[in-house]
């Protein structure tokens, strides 16, 4: 019976615990926007960019693209810290809006996702190919959402009218 009785109030005690507000989120944005940009997703999409290539001078033509697991791996880690740092971007105030700026996020976390895949499988043409479709998924948010840019920006932090 002290089983039992034991029993029972180790669920009820569990049960209990079930039906708790959730506590509050262990994550704490550290970096803004500006700095994620800097220092995280600009470097990272540059190391897809800049992986692959062709240059055409009057002394010639000029092609690059990774050959050594060394140079795969800097691209696949872009493409990785690409698709994390969109997940940055959606975390606490860094998030604009819950709309656009989720979807954007998202769609460049997609497009780094399609960079990886072909790092993977060591297309490094269609690497270069899906360089297009990261840029214009950046591309897409900085029109909207190009913050301290009054020229470029169509929707400000900083102006509770465009909010």
């Amino acid at each position: 019976m002290r089983r039992f009785l034991v029993l029972v109030a180790v669920s009820t005690f569990l049960v209990a615990g079930c039906g708790s507000e959730p506590s509050e989120s262990p994550l704490r944005p550290v970096a803004n926007v500006s700095e994620l940009m800097s220092m995280i997703l600009d470097p990272a999409a540059d190391a897809v960019w800049d992986s692959s290539g062709t240059i055409i001078t009057a002394e010639g033509r000029h092609e690059w693209e990774p050959e050594t697991e060394e140079e795969w791996a800097v691209v696949a880690n872009g493409a990785m810290t690409i698709m994390e740092g969109a997940n940055l971007l959606m975390i606490g105030d860094r998030a604009r809006d819950q709309e656009g700026w989720m979807q954007l996020s998202q769609d460049m976390s997609d497009a780094a996702m399609l960079v990886h895949e072909a790092v993977a499988a060591r297309d490094a043409e269609l690497v270069f190919e899906l360089g297009e479709t990261l840029y214009r998924s950046c591309d897409r948010c900085h029109n909207l959402y190009w913050v301290g840019d009054e020229d470029r920006g169509r929707v400000r932090a900083d102006d509770p009218e465009q909010q």
